[in-house]
């Protein structure tokens, strides 16, 4: 981690992804109608953690969890903003993004052989260990509370995301983060 704090175009790239991520979070404050903009928030991460490593990819989603949870404190939008004010759902499962991307990387990379499958898939894997481990700390934490807001049980909301969000969220994350990774590279090989 010190050599790319030291490292100025190394220190240049995680400004840039760190502005982005907070300027994503913002736009998720819009109201809209149509799909979230949130599944634009973790592409930051998700990219530093791919191309700067897994300590990088942490500090990068330390920085998204704790920008969603002070958006969820200054500018909630639905009840379920306040459940994120919480570090340990907002903050806490945001971390392991950019770690579980590059890890993944790093795996299919050395596996399959194939630079583009290895950044389409740990992308993907980013969003995923993002839902995962939101919902996960929301189901240990708030699954009473979600359960009467929703007046369902936890469980159908879980079954909801998964089959709506989720699944739009990974393949969103892969298709994003193949052109910016890609690009990256080619800039500074």
């Amino acid at each position: 981690m010190n050599k790319i704090l030291k490292d100025t175009r190394k220190l240049t790239f995680l400004g840039v992804m760190l502005a982005l991520t907070i300027a994503f979070v913002a736009i998720t404050a819009i109201p809209t109608a149509s799909a979230s903009m949130a599944l634009l928030l973790f592409i930051p991460t998700i990219v530093t953690g791919i191309v700067m490593g897994p300590k990088a990819g942490a500090l990068m989603g330390f920085c998204a969890g704790l920008a969603t949870l002070l958006r969820g404190l200054l500018a909630p939008l639905s009840p379920f903003d306040l459940f994120f004010i919480n570090p340990l759902v907002s903050v806490l499962p945001r971390t392991f993004i950019g770690i579980a991307s590059y890890y993944v990387y790093t795996l299919l990379k050395s596996l399959v052989k194939n630079e583009k499958i290895s950044i389409l898939i740990a992308g993907a894997s980013g969003a995923i260990v993002n839902t995962a481990f939101v919902m996960t700390m929301l189901y240990f934490i708030y699954a009473k509370e979600i359960a009467d807001l929703v007046g369902a049980p936890f469980k159908v909301l879980l079954l909801s995301i998964i089959t709506s969000n989720a699944i739009i969220e990974a393949v969103v994350a892969a298709l994003l983060t193949l052109p910016v990774v890609l690009a990256y590279q080619k800039i500074y090989k």
